[in-house]
Order: structure tokens, then C-alpha cells, then sequence
């Protein structure tokens, strides 16, 4: 049975453990919102460049293009996304996290109102694991 992928994802780098290897990508949630949020404001198009920045990102390490299966966080950041998205316990599976994430954008400004503006790095940390 394949091992589950661990990942933290930081201000200022990503750290993933896959297959007992540890990767460090060194671009982080804070320049992936600073490289897709054209002055500080979000909106579908900053959401498409977020996603094309982070595929980039991963697709930089060409051991990661072939995850796949569970993975798990203890990033207090998820516990906040749960929050706003799952409010469970449980694992969630991949249908609910397109769901939620689809909800997310069509929902756009109802969520950028349910946090501080200081929380919503939360947004791109959801981009990430999405």
C-alpha cells in the first residue's frame, strides 16, 4: 500500500514528504498570492493564475508529477479551511474538495467576507491542496 503524502504548506516554502523523500519547493503561499492577486484583489482570473503558478511550481520536481492517493497536514491553516468548507472530522475525499472548492468560486466574495483580511492566505493554501 502506497504511504500517504505529508505536506506543510508555509508563508515562505513547501514541504512535502512522499516516499520517505523530502521535498522543499521554495516559493511559498506568500509569493504565490503576490504573484497571482494583481493588486491585492481577488477574482477568477487571480484564481486561474494562482492554479498555473502552483502546477509550475509542482511540475518543478519532476518526482512529484506522479503523486497521487491520500495525503495529510497538521497545518493549523487546514483546521481553519475545514471551517469554512467541511466543518468535519473526518477525511475528506476528492469530491467534496471539488465541490467545495467550485462553491468557492462562484461563491468568491461571500468566503473573502468570512474571513480577516489577514486570513486569507487560507484561499491559496485551498488553490494549493485542491
Amino acid at each position: 500500500m502506497q504511504q500517504a503524502l505529508q505536506f506543510s504548506l508555509k508563508a515562505s516554502h513547501i514541504e512535502i514528504l512522499w516516499n520517505s523523500q523530502q521535498f522543499i519547493l521554495t516559493q511559498g503561499l506568500d509569493a504565490i498570492q503576490q504573484q497571482s492577486l494583481a493588486q491585492g484583489i481577488w477574482s477568477e482570473l487571480a484564481i486561474e493564475k494562482m492554479i498555473y503558478l502552483i502546477e509550475e511550481l509542482l511540475e518543478s520536481e519532476p518526482q512529484l508529477r506522479q503523486v497521487q492517493g491520500r495525503a495529510i497536514t497538521s497545518d493549523p491553516m487546514m483546521q481553519l479551511l475545514n471551517q469554512l468548507f467541511f466543518k468535519t472530522s473526518n477525511p475528506i475525499d476528492r469530491v467534496q474538495l471539488e465541490h467545495a472548492f467550485n462553491d468557492f468560486v462562484d461563491h468568491l466574495n461571500y468566503y473573502l467576507h468570512q474571513v480577516k483580511e489577514d486570513q486569507q492566505q487560507v484561499f491559496v493554501y485551498f488553490v494549493m491542496i485542491r
